[in-house]
This record gives structure tokens, C-alpha cells and sequence, in this order.
């Protein structure tokens, strides 16, 4: 079974555009933290000296250490260059981060590459949005009151440039407008027959219950005579819906759901989940697997608690059990899955030349 590839959106799928610019936290170094002088590696190379090129379009040297600076100091700072990554020890830090630089790059110049094909541009309301994100990264960064020419100033003690800060958030604003143009802001352009053919794919299922948990707030196990008790209930539910005509279940259930369900996600997933193999417990989609539309399980005992479960069929407006605070729809759950396996695809079809002495970057060589 597939496993979808479900990256919102909201975060830009696979473009990082250049908002805050401050390291995010740092994971924790093993040894005693390394000091580097990026501005002297930095120096190494002319601004203009070209890395690579994609598909005919040159990244540039001050391009490219940029994504090498951002990797090392969000994520890496205080390890030495010539460590393994954590996990993987044969592959070094600097290799890692090198990688990683080429990758944004690749990444931001096939959405460039992606919207010229298809004439797509930006509209006065992404400018609009442009210029706000803007002032919200001055004040971010600055504080109220900052201009741009301070802004800017600090921008380059971390390796931007005017030209680079527009051109990764113009590439990432086009990038959302050639998903929107494809597939609509909330995938409305998928049709019914292309959202259940993926969800067939990926093995969506859909299913409401009612959850009588065995926890507390704090995630501590109940007393015994607590859970005998919550059993109980769940029991004497399941027979009062198992007492009403099979016509009229459906009704009593959501009641019932409505009524005595402790599940924390009731409000916002009234209708029930749709979710895929991986994201919910064992128990539950085992059990709800093995129902027919409109069938109710026995009382059901995961590490949540006790639920009673009814299988209800897959539509493409079902909400989506992602585990993040917003809710989307299959449907949209489709068409973000499917840009991103099409442009995924676009950047490994790349033509990709490397300027001499850049294929298999180590960023530890910037500083022998």
C-alpha cells in the first residue's frame, strides 16, 4: 500500500521562502561547538561565479551559500563539518549541507521554470501579499518602526541580497499560484472520480466513533474501577444503537456521538476521519477495516480508550486526519499529492551541470 505524500500547502510544499531569516533552534551539539568564519568563506568565490545550472538557468555562488549558511546555522550549528549526521555518520555535515544548498536551489528554479512553461504569473493580490510579508519580516526581525534599508543592511550579515530575498519569496508565491491555477486553493478543481481514485490508491478509509477514554488530561491511566466503569458505559451504549432498526442507527449514532464521545478531535472532525494506513492506532483501523458501510464494531480497547466505531463511505469532502491544527479535505489531500509527485518528477528530469569543482561540494573545504 502507498503511503501519499501529503505536504501542505499552507507550508509551501517544498519551497522555503526567505521570511524570518533567523536560525530556528539548533539541535544539540555532541562536542564542544565549532566556530566557523563564513564571511571568509563566503569570500572564496565571486558573487556571480556560477555553481550550476538547471535546465539552462545559472545559481550563482552568493545564491547557493546562502542555502549553505541557512542549513549549518538552523540546523547543524556546533558540530564540526567533518562529523556524520546524526543517523547517517556516511554522510558528513558538510556534504550534507552542500546537498541541501543544491536542492533549494534546484527546488526554486524548477518553480520558476514551472510557471514561465505555463505562463503563469504573479496577480496584484501576490503582490499585495509579497508586500506584506515584507513589512511582518521588518518588524519580525527589526522591530516596529525599522525601514527597509535596515532591513536589508541586516539581511546581508546572514547572506541575502535584495535580489535573493525577492527572487525566493516571488519563486515560492508563484509556485502557490501555479497549484492554484492547476488545482484551486482547496484542490476544488479535482474531480470526484480523480479524489476517490486516490483515495483508493492510498488506501483512505472513512469511519465516526465514540471514544470513552481511559485517560486522564494529563495522558495518566485511570483506576481500574475507572476503566471497568468506562467499559461499561461503552457496552451499554453499543446495545441501546444495536436495539434501534439498522435504518436508524446512523441518526442515533451521531446522537450518541454527539452526546457521550470523549474524543478530544470531535469538534473539529464532526463527520468523522478519513485517514490512511500509519495515522491512526492499530486497533481502530483494524476494526474498522473489517466493517461494512453503515456497520458499527464491538467496543474496541486501544491506548485511548474504549471505542465503538461505524464505517461510513469515502467522499472526496471528507476531512483528512493529518495531525496539524488546520483540516483539509481529501480533495485537496489529492491535488497536493499530486503536484508535489509532478513537480518532484520535474526536478529529477532536470539537466543539472555543475560548475568545475562543484559536483560533490563538501562545505568543509571553504574552510582548509
Amino acid at each position: 500500500m502507498k503511503k501519499a505524500l501529503i505536504l501542505l500547502l499552507s507550508a509551501l510544499l517544498l519551497i522555503t521562502p526567505l521570511a524570518g531569516c533567523g536560525a530556528v533552534e539548533e539541535q544539540e551539539p555532541e562536542a564542544e561547538a565549532a566556530e566557523y568564519d563564513w564571511d571568509a568563506a563566503y569570500a572564496k568565490f565571486s558573487p556571480d561565479t556560477v555553481v550550476m545550472s538547471i535546465n539552462g538557468s545559472e545559481v550563482h555562488w552568493d545564491e547557493y551559500f546562502y542555502w549553505m549558511y541557512r542549513e549549518y546555522a538552523s540546523y547543524a550549528a556546533g558540530y564540526d563539518l567533518t562529523d556524520g549526521v546524526p543517523g547517517y555518520e556516511d554522510t558528513l555535515i558538510g556534504e550534507y549541507i552542500a546537498a541541501a544548498a543544491a536542492d533549494f536551489c534546484l527546488q526554486n528554479h524548477i518553480a520558476e521554470q514551472l510557471a514561465a512553461g505555463l505562463g503563469i504569473t504573479l496577480t496584484e493580490e501576490d503582490e499585495a501579499v509579497l508586500a506584506e510579508r515584507l513589512a511582518s519580516d521588518i518588524e519580525t526581525n527589526l522591530g516596529e518602526g525599522a525601514t527597509e534599508e535596515e532591513f536589508f543592511d541586516y539581511l546581508e550579515t546572514v547572506y541575502v541580497s535584495r535580489e535573493l530575498y525577492d527572487y525566493v519569496n516571488r519563486t515560492a508565491a508563484l509556485y502557490a499560484r501555479v497549484f492554484m491555477e492547476l488545482y484551486g486553493s482547496t484542490g476544488e478543481k479535482v474531480s470526484d472520480e480523480d479524489a476517490l481514485a486516490f483515495a483508493e490508491e492510498y488506501g483512505f478509509i472513512t469511519a465516526k466513533h465514540i471514544l470513552l477514554r481511559t485517560t486522564d488530561d494529563s495522558g495518566a491511566a485511570l483506576s481500574e474501577g475507572e476503566r471497568e466503569s468506562k467499559l461499561s458505559e461503552a457496552n451499554d451504549i453499543l446495545a441501546e444503537l444495536r436495539a434501534v432498526p439498522e435504518a436508524d442507527r446512523e441518526a442515533l449514532f451521531t446522537e450518541l456521538m454527539n452526546e457521550r464521545s470523549e474524543d478530544p478531535g470531535l469538534e473539529r472532525y464532526p463527520d468523522g476521519y478519513c485517514f490512511e494506513p500509519g495515522t491512526v492506532v492499530q486497533e481502530f483501523r483494524t476494526a474498522a477495516e473489517g466493517l461494512e458501510i453503515g456497520g458499527i464494531s464491538d467496543v474496541v480497547e486501544s491506548s485511548s480508550g474504549y471505542h465503538i466505531i461505524m464505517r461510513e463511505p469515502v467522499t472526496p469532502d471528507d476531512k483528512v486526519l493529518l495531525g496539524t491544527s488546520e483540516v483539509y479535505t481529501l480533495r485537496y489531500a489529492c491535488a497536493v499529492t499530486a503536484f508535489n509527485e509532478s513537480f518532484t518528477a520535474e526536478m529529477a528530469e532536470a539537466e543539472v551541470v555543475y560548475g568545475e569543482g562543484f559536483e560533490g561540494f563538501n562545505a568543509a573545504e571553504l574552510f582548509e
